[in-house]
């Protein structure tokens, strides 16, 4: 007797339950620790976070991101010369208590990484 290949082209994959409590999903009770088979167009994004994917997902519709490198500034506190906030692009300044020189220029650096 021969197994049945259950991935025959109807886009549908294996997925597990997570996490606590019972998922009603297409009129059957899935409970925690229990796998099913659903195409990923069936499983909302907000479930998303209680089922984990079996196998790999391949999504049709989502574009790819893109890697926006973010310029971060040193500037003067007021009119001190001692004491500075770092500055992003957008001109958040993103230190809550004023820096010297010194630590804001590392934290500059690690921000760049």
């Amino acid at each position: 007797m021969e197994r049945a290949n259950l991935a025959d082209g109807d886009g549908k994959i294996f997925w597990k339950k997570v996490g606590g409590g019972s998922l009603r999903f297409n009129g059957k009770i899935i409970k925690p620790g229990q796998t099913f088979r659903a195409s990923v167009d069936e499983i909302p994004k907000s479930f998303r976070d209680l089922v984990i994917p079996l196998e790999k997902i391949v999504e049709k519709d989502e574009a790819p991101i893109t890697v926006v490198n973010t310029v971060y500034s040193m500037q003067p506190r007021g009119k001190s010369k001692s004491l500075f906030d770092i500055v992003d692009g957008n001109g958040k300044v993103l230190n809550e208590k004023a820096l010297n020189k010194e630590t804001a220029q590392k934290l500059i650096e690690d921000l760049s990484k």
